[in-house]
């Protein structure tokens, strides 16, 4: 325990928008927060490669708890086990929340679940983020996970006061853009593994082709960071928006300020997700008010039920181009998140947070006392 009495917990990664915001939004939590450890030769703002995960930090560290959230998948199985065993002979707890049963950043899940396998197996608590994702993790593993919602991505007071929403109708997107263009976003961020644009295109254009069938003037425009992780991926994204006549928005790294007012300019936003879990992205658009299309696949739907969520079949150019236009004819009844529900929200993952450490911690003394006798 901390001098003071408190524990600690060191969250992996600490200064995360998922992090921060399980910590309550009006008091301090009632144990000793620590930051991310700096990454030798690493800008002061990078966690990753996370020192917490290494053995050889939690040794000389030794928090009370570790809460493995990101970041773990650059560490071997034996780096993984070892930690565990420290934290073992440390008197220190293990929690883990399972975001991803499939890791977005690789198309081969295979070392990512034995990976998840040695954290589940060793943790004093499991925690994920949806019922479908608990249901798996007990399948696979055995383990129960308790379920907590995702909290809010934008902060809390950037996030606009809800108004009364309008009665939504048959042939409602007529009414947004009378005498301008409907903007479909297609996200394709920085084509990591589990992005696919090119599934969500032709399903994008017909929608296009629908809405001027309606008499109404629509745009696609695809957007993607200008350092992506596949530069080949980017040529033939280059080709098939030209191909289609979608403007390709190729741009930096945009700061938080930047992309909510961008996403607040679009009409409707697709993710093009290939596979996945959970998605912090989906969360932001919820709490920004922006229609949001996603695949049925992963827990992607079990996040929330919200009329800024559609679903589609991946590959299925109807199911993409209906989801768009559903979320179209209910745009004008969207609205931001309730900045209000979103901090009782908040504190109640918060305490539920604080309750789940004192058990993790209880579960340790208990082993512990179990060994010496």
């Amino acid at each position: 325990m901390t001098p003071t009495g408190q524990f600690s917990v060191q969250m992996v990664p600490a200064d995360h928008p998922y992090c921060r915001h399980v910590l309550a939004p009006d008091r301090p939590p009632n144990f000793q927060a620590l930051p991310d450890p700096p990454v030798p030769g690493a800008p002061a703002d990078q966690w990753w490669p996370p020192r917490a995960v290494d053995a050889g930090w939690l040794r000389t560290h030794r928090p009370d708890v570790l809460h493995v959230h990101f970041g773990f998948e650059s560490f071997s199985l034996a780096q993984l086990q070892h930690a565990v065993d420290v934290l073992r002979e440390s008197g220190s707890a293990l929690v883990l929340t399972v975001h991803d049963l499939h890791n977005p950043h690789f198309r081969d899940s295979r070392q990512h679940l034995l990976q998840l396998g040695v954290l589940v197996s060793a943790a004093e608590v499991v925690l994920t983020l949806t019922h479908r994702a608990a249901a798996e993790i007990l399948h696979r593993w055995g383990r129960e996970a308790t379920v907590v919602p995702h909290p809010h991505i934008v902060p809390l007071d950037q996030i606009r006061s809800q108004v009364a929403p309008e009665a939504p109708g048959p042939g409602a997107a007529e009414a947004l853009a009378p005498d301008g263009e409907l903007v479909i976003g297609v996200h394709a961020k920085n084509l990591r593994a589990n992005v696919d644009p090119f599934s969500v295109l032709p399903g994008a254009a017909l929608a296009v082709r629908r809405l001027r069938d309606r008499g109404l003037r629509a745009r696609v425009r695809v957007d993607v960071q200008e350092d992506p992780q596949d530069p080949q991926a980017l040529g033939r994204l280059r080709t098939a928006c030209q191909e289609r006549g979608f403007e390709l928005w190729e741009h930096s790294r945009l700061q938080d300020a930047e992309l909510y007012a961008d996403l607040r300019s679009l009409d409707v936003t697709v993710l093009p997700y290939a596979f996945g879990t959970h998605s912090g992205w989906l969360e932001m658009c919820r709490d920004l008010g922006v229609p949001v299309a996603v695949p049925d696949l992963g827990c992607f739907a079990d996040q929330a039920t919200s009329p800024a969520i559609e679903t589609f079949t991946p590959g299925r150019d109807e199911a993409v181009a209906d989801a768009i236009l559903a979320l179209l004819d209910r745009r004008k009844s969207i609205r931001p998140a309730d900045p209000q529900a979103r901090r009782v929200q908040r504190q109640a993952l918060a305490e539920a947070h604080e309750r789940l450490y004192v058990q993790a911690l209880a579960a340790v003394r208990s082993r512990r006392l179990v060994t010496a006798g």
